[in-house]
């Protein structure tokens, strides 16, 4: 008789959700997941987490876009940071395990801020 077991949870990868639309001067919330292959949150992973961001349009020591931190730590599987943006742009945002032995694959997203048209 074959015993009915629930699939253990064990992530794959990173997900990063963005705010679908980031104003002018407005903080909102970037969060990070640690999912499995059906998609499913992995509840145990407890990891430290790099977050990078590229421009796509101006040097990014120059971009007016801000992460409130470049490292965070998952809770549970999640994670959570601040964003805000100060004028139109176009950022691409990379999250990684920061201990490459989890073999968890990255996740990029790229996010645009401030409205449109995107001016130079």
């Amino acid at each position: 008789m074959e015993e009915n077991k629930e699939d253990k949870i064990i992530a794959t990868r990173l997900i990063v959700k963005i705010p679908s639309y980031l104003t002018h001067h407005q903080k909102s919330e970037i969060t990070i997941t640690a999912i499995d292959s059906k998609g499913r949150i992995d509840r145990i992973r407890n990891d430290e987490i790099e977050i990078t961001m590229e421009s796509i349009y101006e040097k990014i020591e120059d971009t007016k876009v801000k992460l409130d931190t470049n490292h965070v730590r998952l809770v549970n599987g999640v994670a959570k940071i601040g964003v805000s943006s100060h004028q139109s742009e176009f950022v691409k945002i990379t999250a990684s395990c920061k201990d490459k032995k989890t073999k968890i694959k990255p996740y990029t997203v790229l996010m645009a801020t401030g409205g449109y048209p995107f001016h130079k």
